[in-house]
């Protein structure tokens, strides 16, 4: 089986970053140094904090008035957590932009909601969007990540010039990003009202 965890990566790292207008300050939870690589590769940003551990909640909290850009969380330890979307959202500006790993919306579909439904009391943008995990001879397997918004939409906001101009992308383009939103008829009856475009 092929790994494609520089997908991940870069679809939980660049989706984010060029929907915002000018991310400056950045919140990595769990990203570790794959996550760092990829936002390398902008000069724009001034600040990178790195949140590790299980008491991340605490740390949230122990950050104060701090006021992030962006929140990249690479991690579903914290996406069905009520708490932690209170603390973290204590800690982003208001125009921040949220992206965190979350269920299947294929294959753990009660669960997707759920954790669609707490980021969706919060932020008025509230949408899945998918990247390929891994290949296994004529099989590649897809999982699901949230994009969670106040103000900017990752497709309407998407930053052309930046997201197609900024060199190192192995996966990443504008084309990806916007395709990564689709979803089929089904699935958006079945998340009516769930997933907030």
């Amino acid at each position: 089986m092929e790994n494609l965890d520089f997908i991940k990566s870069e679809m939980l790292t660049h989706v984010p970053f060029n929907t915002h207008k000018d991310p400056k300050s950045i919140l990595v939870i769990n990203g570790g140094k794959r996550v760092q690589r990829e936002l390398e590769k902008y000069d724009t940003h001034r600040e990178i904090i790195h949140i590790d551990g299980a008491d991340t909640v605490e740390k949230l909290t122990a950050l104060g008035a701090k006021k992030f850009d962006l929140a990249i969380v690479s991690t579903p330890e914290f996406t069905n957590s009520r708490e932690f979307w209170i603390e973290l959202t204590k800690v982003l500006d208001t125009k921040a932009v949220v992206a965190i790993e979350m269920s299947n919306i294929f294959v753990n579909p009660e669960q997707a909601k759920e954790e669609l439904k707490l980021a969706g009391a919060i932020y008025p943008i509230v949408m899945p969007y998918r990247y390929e995990k891994a290949a296994n001879d004529s099989i590649i397997s897809s999982e699901y990540l949230m994009l969670a918004s106040r103000f900017y939409h990752p497709i309407a906001d998407i930053n052309l010039q930046r997201a197609d101009l900024t060199d190192g992308f192995a996966y990443y383009n504008s084309d990806i990003a916007i395709a990564a939103f689709a979803v089929s008829s089904f699935i958006y009856r079945e998340y009516m009202g769930i997933i907030k475009r």
